[in-house]
């Protein structure tokens, strides 16, 4: 069993991304992820924006919000300091309010077997 910690960032756009998808390294899906944090800054200097976070479920196609339209105001950051676990092949995805304000950073714990 190996464990790797890394970061994996993102601008949020309005048409919101996958930020990060839990590697699955082909044994058998057995990989899984821990995102410790998850940061999300507004670098915009005048106007607050809006971020939704939504993970999916485990082996689905649905995804479930974490934080729905919370508020980011200009010049602060949003912290979810909850771990968010992952198996094999599933996603994170975030969708902000405004193109350009928002951008993201997850701490995250990969283990792989």
């Amino acid at each position: 069993m190996a464990n790797y910690f890394k970061n994996q960032g993102a601008a949020i756009t309005t048409a919101g991304l996958i930020v990060y998808t839990c590697p699955d390294t082909g044994s058998a899906g057995t990989d899984e992820a821990i995102i410790h944090s998850m940061i999300v800054s507004n670098i915009d200097g005048t106007s607050s924006a809006n971020v939704d976070i939504k993970a999916r479920a485990t082996s689905s196609d649905t995804y479930y919000y974490v934080a729905k339209e919370v508020p980011v105001p200009a010049g602060s950051s949003l912290v979810i300091p909850k771990p968010v676990n992952l198996e094999a092949t599933v996603d994170v995805h975030m969708t902000a309010s405004a193109n350009g304000d928002l951008e993201t950073v997850l701490g995250i714990l990969e283990i792989r077997p």
